[in-house]
């Protein structure tokens, strides 16, 4: 499905090319390919970046641009323009539960866990049928704590089948607690969506945490079973 929204919404873009919310639809469907490996093309961050800064110069006051660019930008690891662009994405919509939640989860993982969790916590209060990815910042952090039961509790609400990352985190935080049984299928669920985690799992969570979080999970994911090389 994410190669067929591509394919529409780059068609869309050259034959209404003043539209800015399909350049920032545009720019959030690139970065899916480097953060979730979607139907993977050349230079995924850079076509994001270069199309949200297109929606931000056709409508400077619509926070979906903002939003597209403050991510894009997090995966090229420029933090403090991620900040500044993330600021000005919820200040032009601080009823978007979606961006508010992806703003919190970045900025906690970008080591600014104070702020992102309060976003993380708002989008929740704002949206009481959240998508369970509301919750990953909340999980990370118990998990980050060595708060490994509440961290369970918190991961048993994601109910998201299709996502390795939670698949990933469910393991982690069951080999930390020692559940061998529990651990292993969550094992198998993470190795049927992307069966060479082993090989990318480091290079993976790098992209994401900081190198302390990163390697915790690592520390996980080889309690419940999987042999990750150095």
């Amino acid at each position: 499905e994410h190669a067929q929204v591509r394919d529409i919404l780059e068609r869309t873009a050259r034959s209404a090319p003043r539209h800015a919310e399909i350049w920032a639809m545009l720019s959030t469907i690139y970065w899916h390919e480097h953060a979730l490996a979607f139907n993977q093309r050349p230079d995924p961050i850079a076509r994001a970046l270069a199309a949200a800064r297109r929606s931000i110069d056709l409508a400077p006051t619509n926070n979906l641009g903002y939003s597209a660019l403050a991510v894009s930008l997090f995966f090229e690891k420029n933090i403090l323009a991620f900040r500044e662009a993330a600021r000005r994405a919820i200040e032009l919509n601080p009823m978007d539960g979606s961006n508010l939640a992806t703003m919190g989860i970045l900025m906690a993982y970008s080591g600014d866990w104070e702020h992102g969790l309060a976003l993380a916590e708002s989008a929740l209060a704002l949206n009481p049928h959240q998508p369970g990815w509301y919750w990953f910042a909340l999980f990370l952090n118990s998990y980050r704590k060595r708060e490994y039961q509440d961290a369970l509790n918190i991961a048993l609400k994601f109910n998201l089948p299709g996502h390795f990352q939670s698949h990933a985190f469910l393991a982690a935080v069951y080999g930390q607690l020692g559940l061998k049984e529990p651990a292993q299928k969550a094992l198998q669920e993470l190795l049927a969506i992307r069966p060479d985690f082993a090989e990318v799992a480091r290079a993976k969570f790098g992209e994401f945490y900081g190198a302390e979080v990163a390697e915790q999970l690592i520390e996980g994911l080889c309690k419940a079973g999987l042999e990750i090389t150095p």
